[in-house]
């Protein structure tokens, strides 16, 4: 399966076999749904919410990581977020943009999503140089075989195929934070190419689209698509959509873990 832009052309960096990634399990009875409300807590496999969270640092996010795993289905990571929550697991990030003074808190956000059924997805594959500027050599490497003069500048094409089968499946998807440095081509293509797949899903399939955050919308800018999203919206604004009081069912073991 072969996955284009919103024009039909074949998006950048982004072929390949698609494997549709579920999120939520062990519901325990229907709620009703609000935007927020994943498909394991409202008791419909049709209504799965998915978040998509990229950016520089982990530490502007993880507020908002943390409440997102018991509001969604799955979680998938990017950027700067993702390189710290890879280090986390083990993955020797090279010479990336990394929090490592947040590593233990990373780890509790990897045992918090598993306690709330919500998954969690990294990135397998990357796309790395030595440094971020036009004409650089880059190249494509599994996230274990990052180098240790290695940027992991860009989510590769097997991760971008994963991201694009979770928004396949889903009825709701948050985006905010940039996939890689947009800025710059070619690392640039995870970011567009995922771009291009929701706005298409927007407009062929009714897919609920929000982009949060002015870095998330120059990058829709930037990839010509900022007006096909269902909702554009401040980063700063999510948590009170999160909190809305519309009723839901919380995460059962959420107020256990720390």
């Amino acid at each position: 399966m072969l996955t284009t832009d919103v024009r039909g052309n074949l998006a950048p960096r982004l072929t390949g076999r698609l494997h549709l990634i579920t999120g939520g399990r062990d519901a325990s009875g229907p709620a009703q749904s609000t935007l927020f409300t994943p498909a394991r807590k409202a008791g419909r496999s049709d209504h799965a919410v998915c978040a998509i969270v990229g950016g520089a640092k982990l530490s502007a996010k993880l507020d908002l990581l943390i409440r997102l795993v018991t509001r969604v289905d799955v979680l998938a990571l990017g950027g700067g977020v993702a390189n710290t929550v890879l280090a986390a697991t083990g993955t020797d990030m090279g010479a990336s943009l990394c929090d490592y003074g947040l590593i233990d808190e990373a780890r509790k956000l990897l045992d918090r999503a598993k306690a709330c059924g919500c998954e969690l997805l990294l990135p397998v594959d990357v796309v790395v140089a030595t440094e971020a500027k036009n004409g650089v050599e880059d190249r494509v490497v599994p996230c274990a075989a990052i180098g240790p003069e290695d940027m992991v500048l860009d989510i590769g094409p097997a991760t971008a195929a994963r991201l694009t089968a979770c928004v396949e499946g889903a009825h709701t998807v948050v985006w905010t934070g940039p996939l890689g440095v947009y800025e710059i081509a070619p690392f640039d293509g995870g970011t567009n190419a995922l771009a291009w797949f929701i706005a298409r899903r927007t407009r062929d399939a009714g897919l609920r689209s929000v982009a949060a955050g002015d870095d998330t919308i120059a990058a829709l800018a930037a990839a010509g698509v900022e007006d096909r999203f269902s909702e554009l919206t401040s980063r700063d604004a999510l948590p009170a959509w999160l909190d809305a009081p519309t009723p839901r069912r919380p995460c059962v073991n959420a107020k256990a873990l720390p």
